[in-house]
């Protein structure tokens, strides 16, 4: 249950979050999406604490950037009705007039109308988010941005594999990513390696940038459990608690993942002691699992999906991660 504000003033965060989507429908016809709210509110959070004044917006620095948090703010509607456009429903009652001279309603009001007019065009989610990044806490977020943007414009084919040009482009991207990862998040060292070796290998091995891209994409969900726990602000203890608790859980999962990649790419480079190790634990896996699927009936389908899902650390559907939010 969420917990009721303790001061009495208005609830800025609240009042900013009904401006924002009453003008940005009045003007456009139809709801503001998540990227954007969540971009407006960051931008409008960030330039009211510069001016000296906190609406403590409950937000955190997550896959996409810099994120409100969904749970502490119940009455907003996220709907993930269209896979490609999650909509922003506005879903409660201000239940106490507010003035709409008051500084802090004002400047709402007026970055709205700067905002909206600013990022609603075609482009316009890419250009907030470039904006949103600029303030991100580690150098390190920019630059595996750039990777993982590089490598989605790279793969618009499906079956596209590199080439010289594709690899000298995508190279010195991922040297800038390590060299700018941040010493804060040593806990994951290990994983990071790993990440690395298999990165190199498939790069060297001619791999589609579809499997690249994959990886990537896996190891920053990865990193991103970790970067919330650390760059937050306005979230309390017990929304933490369960931020952590999952963390052992995505742990194994990417694991597993690495054990896959492996396997699939790196089979003939297991000299590196890295991917021996990681082939190694592909290899235990995949003995256990075929004694136990010598021990399953034939009917029972389920079980062996289910199985089969753990084994491969399978990776969340897009409709998963859409509705696991923050």
């Amino acid at each position: 249950m969420v917990a009721l504000r303790k001061d009495t003033g208005p609830d800025y965060v609240k009042i900013s979050s009904k401006i924002f989507l009453d003008k940005f429908e009045e003007k456009n016809c139809f709801s503001a999406s998540g990227a954007l709210f969540n971009k407006y509110m960051t931008l409008l959070h960030r330039r009211l604490k510069n001016d000296g004044t906190n609406i403590k917006l409950p937000h955190c620095w997550y896959r996409w950037g810099d994120e409100v948090v969904r749970y502490r703010m119940p009455y907003l509607n996220w709907d993930h009705e269209y896979a490609a456009y999650t909509q922003v429903i506005w879903d409660g009652a201000i239940s106490e007039k507010y003035d709409p001279e008051d500084h802090v309603i004002r400047t709402a009001s007026e970055y709205a109308d700067e905002f909206i007019s600013k990022y609603s065009g075609t482009e316009g989610a890419e250009m907030a988010i470039d904006e949103v990044y600029d303030g991100a806490p580690f150098e390190f977020q920019n630059e595996y941005r750039k990777l993982r943007e590089t490598l989605k414009q790279l793969g618009s084919d499906k079956t596209a594999f590199f080439d010289d040009v594709s690899v000298n482009m995508i190279l010195p991207l991922f040297e800038n990513v390590i060299r700018s990862f941040p010493h804060e998040f040593r806990v994951i060292e290990n994983e990071k390696e790993d990440f690395i070796e298999i990165f190199r290998t498939m790069i060297e091995g001619g791999t589609s940038i579809k499997d690249l891209f994959n990886i990537t994409e896996d190891f920053w969900f990865f990193f991103c459990h970790h970067l919330r726990v650390k760059c937050h602000e306005n979230v309390p203890s017990s929304t933490l608690n369960v931020w952590k608790e999952k963390i052992p859980e995505e742990t194994e999962l990417f694991e597993k993942k690495l054990q896959s990649y492996a396997h699939r790419f790196c089979d003939n480079r297991n000299n590196l002691p890295r991917l021996k190790k990681l082939l190694k634990e592909w290899e235990d896996n995949d003995r256990e699992f075929r004694e136990l699927l010598d021990k399953l009936p034939d009917d029972e389908e389920d079980i062996l999906t289910f199985v089969q899902t753990v084994r491969s650390g399978r990776s969340k559907t897009p409709n998963e991660i859409m509705h696991e939010g923050t």
